[in-house]
């Protein structure tokens, strides 16, 4: 857990309600990349703070601040009839986008004492009501409503390119300091006219959900690539589109469901490519699931992918690239039939003395068993090039592990009893929750998550739902001891 402040503003996973919003749209503008909102009422009660600050010794000063914020609100003198916001501005550089929280503070001497007894810093509020943190500029107040920004979510470099390493100015920390003119300029914009944005946060930012957000696709697309998407007639498709997601927490359990929101162009074209929800389970007939840490399996349009690739104008470079096998990306996509499954095994391979082997892994692809001949030829270049792989009557197996080769060949039937065939999905994952467990060296372990998407209507939706090993406390206590 770096900071609650990036976790809860770029949680970054959906809710059909309607929801007013109205005082964070006066502040969203077109350019926004994201919102995300928080209900207080119902996150205070599932986050046991006392407990953390007493447990976990490691959190940073910025850490303990927002997680009194989320946690602890009443007694920090905020409003918890309103809803925690996070907004995310496009900064002067794409590494630091610009994040700020907003929020309504209730009791003005509460919040500073509060803050400070908990931060073991000076929080205090001026006259013309900016916040300080150790006489820092972080904060402003307008009427009861209140934001606080960071220097870490506000660094445009001044010209610093972290690749190159180049400083114009030959200086380690050329970022510009929170300023007064920075917070006057926030309260004094106007928000987006855009329908579409406002329907879209309304639909997105829930009232009944712990956590829920939205991401400015189109914005993001634009502040990322440097404006290079507008040039491409690609854009049509991105132009008014965005994402929203939102968390549930549970004792021992989380939920996290996504959908996208696509202009009627984009989803015109989403309908046409994806006008089925189904997966080939055939694919891993043949695999042993049950050994699996984790696996994949789905279905991607490829004619999909080469619509997009045409629309970026990229074909003729695709092409190119391609033109030294004497292949084009038509002869690749009316090879394979989109339906794929990638599983994650939890053993070495058997065959290998290779100590620098980490994993061992399948990759399933299913193809046109007219188009046999031309697979072949496909894998005689780089797409075979140093790999392992089996071709059978419409599928291709690709893996370093021998046992995984010969199963597959002999057409083996494959211990599958953690496999759900779940009907109407586009992509079915399931994962013990092995890596991430490893990775944040986990006290409580993620026993079990399964993800489900599919086509609805022309959007994209997915379900996503965390078990734990642990079930005495809330989900989202047991994710930030982990953090």
């Amino acid at each position: 857990m770096k900071s609650l402040f990036y976790v809860f503003a770029f949680a970054v996973l959906f809710s059909c309600n309607s929801n007013k919003n109205n005082e964070i749209l006066a502040y969203t503008t077109d350019t926004t990349l994201g919102l995300s909102r928080v209900n207080l009422n119902t996150i205070s009660e599932k986050i046991p703070v006392d407990k953390i600050l007493k447990e976990k010794k490691d959190l940073k000063a910025d850490e303990k601040f927002f997680l009194q914020l989320v946690s602890k609100p009443k007694e920090s003198g905020i409003d918890t009839d309103k809803p925690l916001y996070f907004i995310v501005d496009q900064g002067k550089s794409t590494y630091n986008p610009d994040a700020k929280a907003f929020f309504w503070i209730s009791d003005k001497a509460k919040f500073q004492k509060s803050m400070s007894d908990l931060t073991k810093s000076k929080v205090s509020i001026d006259k013309k009501d900016y916040i300080y943190v150790d006489g820092k500029l972080a904060g402003s107040i307008k009427g009861d409503m209140a934001i606080i920004s960071s220097e870490k979510s506000y660094n445009p470099y001044a010209g610093y390119d972290p690749y190159t390493g180049y400083n114009p100015m030959n200086r380690s920390d050329t970022a510009p300091k929170l300023n007064e003119k920075y917070f006057t300029d926030f309260w004094g914009r106007k928000g987006t006219s855009s329908t579409v944005i406002k329907d879209q946060v309304n639909q997105s930012l829930a009232d009944n959900k712990d956590i829920s957000g939205w991401v400015n696709l189109s914005a993001v697309a634009s502040y990322f690539s440097k404006g290079y998407i507008e040039t491409l007639s690609i854009n049509k498709l991105i132009k008014d589109s965005g994402i929203g997601f939102d968390f549930n927490f549970d004792k021992g359990k989380a939920e996290m469901d996504t959908k996208t929101f696509f202009n009627n162009d984009m989803k015109k074209v989403v309908e046409k490519y994806y006008n089925k929800n189904t997966v080939n389970y055939d694919l891993v007939k043949n695999v042993e699931l049950d050994h699996a840490k984790s696996f994949t399996i789905g279905f991607f349009s490829l004619d999909f992918m080469k619509y997009l690739i045409k629309e970026a104008g990229f074909e003729a470079t695709v092409n190119h690239y391609l033109a030294s096998t004497n292949k084009t990306l038509e002869d690749i996509t009316s090879t394979f039939t989109g339906d794929y499954a990638f599983v994650d095994f939890k053993t070495k391979p058997t065959d290998s003395t290779d100590y620098l082997y980490r994993s061992n892994n399948a990759l399933v692809l299913g193809f046109n068993p007219d188009k046999k001949e031309n697979l072949a030829s496909l894998l005689q270049g780089p797409l075979g090039a140093s790999k392992k792989y089996m071709i059978g009557k419409n599928e291709v197996i690709f893996s370093d592990d021998n046992t995984v080769i010969y199963q597959f060949q002999n057409k083996k039937a494959g211990k599958n009893a953690k496999l759900d065939k779940k009907s109407g999905v586009t992509a079915y994952s399931w994962s013990d929750g092995n890596d991430y467990n490893q990775k944040q060296n986990a006290a409580v372990k993620v026993t079990n998550m399964v993800n489900e998407s599919k086509e609805d209507d022309g959007n994209l939706v997915s379900k996503t739902v965390f078990t734990l090993d642990k079930k005495d406390e809330n989900a989202l206590y047991y994710l930030i001891m982990n953090g």
